[in-house]
């Protein structure tokens, strides 16, 4: 099926970009990356606090003074996904689409 697609559709491919399709570009490829920095960061900061409340219902089990000390070792594992969506939002201020298209 693919291949019967192929043979219907013509793409023009040109040497050179206007300045609205070079920006359009950019500013697509910035925002993918903006994604890709946000979902890592709060993948990481899920296994983190997944680790560490795991650690944190054995510890206090065996020794309930401890859940304190570790519930403030959780916050920090989960401001990592805080943070990965400040750095998100500052990443994605680069990226700026053109008002008209031509």
């Amino acid at each position: 099926m693919a291949n019967k697609i192929e043979g219907s559709v013509e793409f023009k491919y040109s040497s050179s970009l206007e300045s609205w399709q070079a920006q359009t570009m950019v500013a697509g490829w910035c925002m993918f990356c903006v994604g890709l920095s946000v979902g890592f960061s709060n993948l990481f900061c899920g296994i983190c606090v997944g680790v560490s409340g795991s650690g944190c219902a054995l510890a206090d089990a065996q020794r309930p003074e401890m859940f304190v000390k570790m519930l403030i070792v959780e916050i920090f594992g989960s401001a990592l996904g805080l943070f990965g969506v400040i750095v998100g939002i500052i990443q994605a201020n680069g990226a700026t689409f053109p008002k008209h298209l031509a």
